[in-house]
């Protein structure tokens, strides 16, 4: 079960924070093809991809579906999981011909506390 989970969730992953989610509009490009092949039969594959993705883009009839089809127009939307964790103390042991030492690190994170029983108040530091 935590394996169909982990895979939905890069699943999901991909398709909303790659490019990887443009691979599920090649349906709409082989349609589009299609339909350019009937109404001019002596298109080709290099001809049809030079129209659509080389030269300049030319607002005609069918300028609507040239916009749907795949790396076209990429959509600026994504979904970010962050996950914060507090920092921890770390104490060095440092021996020296026998005697310990401890040294810890000089480091303030000027981490913000909310007081008050709410949690919709700017950030204090302490």
């Amino acid at each position: 079960m935590q394996r169909a989970f982990a895979r939905f969730f890069l699943v999901l992953f991909l398709l909303q924070n790659t490019i990887a989610g443009e691979l599920l509009k090649l349906p709409l490009l082989f349609e589009h093809y299609a339909q350019h092949k009937q109404l001019y039969p002596q298109t080709t594959v290099y001809g049809f991809i030079k129209m659509h993705y080389m030269d300049p883009t030319v607002v005609d009839a069918d300028y609507a579906q040239d916009m749907q089809l795949p790396f076209k127009t990429i959509n600026n939307h994504c979904l970010t999981v962050q996950l914060s964790l507090p920092p921890t103390v770390i104490i060095l042991r440092i021996t020296t011909f026998g005697l310990v030492r401890k040294k810890i690190p000089d480091y303030n994170f000027n981490l913000p506390v909310i007081h008050g029983n709410s949690i919709f108040q700017p950030p204090q530091i302490s």
